[in-house]
C-alpha cells in the first residue's frame, strides 16, 4: 500500500479488531485529534488586525450585517448557526474577530461539561454567576444581536448568525 493512500473502512475495521477494547478508545481519540485541524480549518476562525487607529469601520460593517439579519428575521425566527464576536481594545490597538459554528460550540461544551462532571474539585457554580450549560441554548435565541458593549477603552459586539 502506498503511504499516501487512505486505508479503506474494511482495513480500518480489521486494524481496530486487533486492538484491545481499552486501546480502541485511545486510537479513536487520536484519530479525532488528527482530523480536528481539518474540521476546524474551515469552520472556526480567529482573525487579529493590528495597528487599528479607528475601529469604527469594522463595527459599522458588523452593525450593517446585524441590521440585514434583523430585516430578514425581525422576530429572530429560526436557529442561529454561528456565533460571531468582534472586540476592540484601545490599549492594544487591535481588533479580534472570532467566528464559530454552533455545532463546534456545542461539541466543546459537551466535552467541558463531561470533564467538569468527572472532576470533583471543579465547582463552576461557586466561581461564576451563571450556569455555563445555558451557553448551549444560545442558538435557540435565533439570529441577531446578542451583546453590544462600548466604553472609552474597548468595544465588544457579539451576534448570532
Amino acid at each position: 500500500m502506498n503511504l499516501f493512500q487512505i486505508p479503506s473502512v474494511l482495513n480500518f475495521e480489521i486494524v481496530l479488531k486487533r486492538i484491545p477494547m481499552r486501546k480502541t478508545r485511545k486510537v479513536i481519540h487520536i484519530l479525532l485529534l488528527m482530523l480536528l485541524p481539518l474540521l476546524l480549518s474551515g469552520c472556526f476562525t480567529v482573525r487579529i488586525i493590528r495597528n487599528v487607529k479607528n475601529p469604527d469601520r469594522y463595527f459599522a460593517s458588523a452593525y450593517e450585517r446585524i441590521d440585514r439579519i434583523h430585516q430578514k428575521r425581525p422576530n429572530r425566527e429560526g436557529r442561529a448557526h454561528a456565533i460571531r464576536v468582534l472586540v476592540y481594545e484601545a490599549s492594544e490597538r487591535q481588533i479580534v474577530k472570532v467566528s464559530a459554528p454552533f455545532w463546534l460550540v456545542n461539541t466543546c461544551m459537551d466535552i467541558g461539561i463531561k470533564a467538569a462532571d468527572e472532576d470533583e474539585g471543579f465547582e463552576f457554580d461557586e466561581r461564576y454567576d451563571f450556569d455555563w450549560r445555558d451557553i448551549k441554548d444560545l442558538e435557540k435565541l435565533g439570529p441577531g444581536l446578542l451583546v453590544a458593549i462600548e466604553d472609552e477603552e474597548s468595544k465588544v459586539l457579539i451576534w448570532l448568525d
